[in-house]
């Protein structure tokens, strides 16, 4: 457990080196780029580091990556490279990596809420008026996907303000609808005529709608965008189990590769494994971030299946 130990705390070192270079990296081009934007510097200050948190978040296979190198690096120094994989198995190997594995997973599975927490956080601080903001209400159930969207809404002003809906099932617009003559009627947002496109059709509407969203309430939450989709819904997500699988794999093999007895030498380069894991890291992004509309299931299955023989090959092999 020694060895374990001494595990942890190089691998903290070596992610803490590389999370406070890269974030003063990021900081100092994000500085850079908006010290032309017309605001206060204290302003700028916390943009600046806003950004850079939400670069971090972007990038969390990369950071790992660059923390494994390190790591790499620091135990070749002093041939505790040997030692350790002298003294322990695979076994023992995996009970350190596998909590770091599956805390970089989960973060790279949450990255875009993340990324959506840091990029409204932002908005909010460069923000005149609050309320002059668009408002983005989102609401996931039963497969459909109903989208309301609300432009130059102000509470005292609905002069120029506008009022777009689209409900969406199987990444298809079934119904969309827009407004730009609305009022305020008992704490209720009303569009006194509406146009909506339904079944390949669009139609006028001279009758009153009511928009099923509290205006009041609509102004005490800082976000642009509010989720409505029910937090408890436990249906099984396929592609999320998918991602899940594939990013601890993905994850275990660059640990493996880099863990090579054949890297243990000082001497031998790491150029091999660096190049192997930037290449799987670009393959993961295209692979699930791509927008193929057949066999994309098939191709993010197939991803997991070739990562899995990888790594199964690797722990033989050791």
């Amino acid at each position: 457990m020694k060895i374990i130990r001494l595990l942890y705390l190089k691998y903290i070192l070596s992610l803490s080196i590389c999370l406070i270079s890269s974030y003063v990296i990021f900081f100092i081009f994000s500085l850079l780029g908006n010290l032309n934007e017309d605001y206060f510097f204290k302003t700028i200050i916390n943009l600046s580091l806003l950004n850079s948190f939400q670069i971090l978040l972007y990038l969390p296979c990369f950071i790992f990556l660059i923390s494994v190198i390190l790591l790499t690096i620091f135990l070749r120094s002093k041939n505790e490279m040997i030692i350790i994989k002298s003294y322990i198995n695979i076994k023992m190997m995996m009970i350190f990596f596998l909590p770091v594995a599956f805390f970089f997973t989960i973060l790279e599975l949450n990255k875009n809420d993340l990324v959506t927490f840091f990029e409204n956080s932002k908005n909010n601080l460069v923000q005149q008026k609050n309320e002059n903001l668009p408002r983005i209400i989102i609401n996931e159930q039963n497969g459909y996907k109903d989208l309301i969207v609300l432009k130059n809404i102000n509470k005292k002003n609905l002069e120029k303000a506008e009022f777009r809906y689209y409900q969406i099932f199987n990444k298809k617009i079934e119904v969309a609808e827009f407004s730009n003559n609305l009022k305020i009627f008992n704490n209720n947002l009303i569009a006194t005529n509406y146009s909506q496109y339904k079944e390949n059709i669009i139609k006028d509407y001279a009758n009153q709608k009511i928009i099923n969203i509290n205006f009041n309430d609509l102004f005490k939450q800082s976000s642009i965008v509010l989720n409505l989709s029910s937090k408890y819904n436990y249906e099984i997500n396929n592609k999320l189990i998918n991602e899940f699988v594939f990013f601890i794999l993905f994850l275990c093999y660059v640990f493996f590769i880099f863990s090579n007895k054949k890297y243990v030498n000082i001497k031998e380069s790491l150029s091999n494994p660096i190049l192997i894991s930037l290449f799987f890291i670009i393959y993961s992004f295209l692979i699930f971030n791509n927008s193929l509309s057949i066999f994309k299931n098939e191709f993010e299955i197939l991803a997991s299946c070739i990562i899995g023989i990888l790594v199964l090959k690797e722990s033989l092999y050791e």
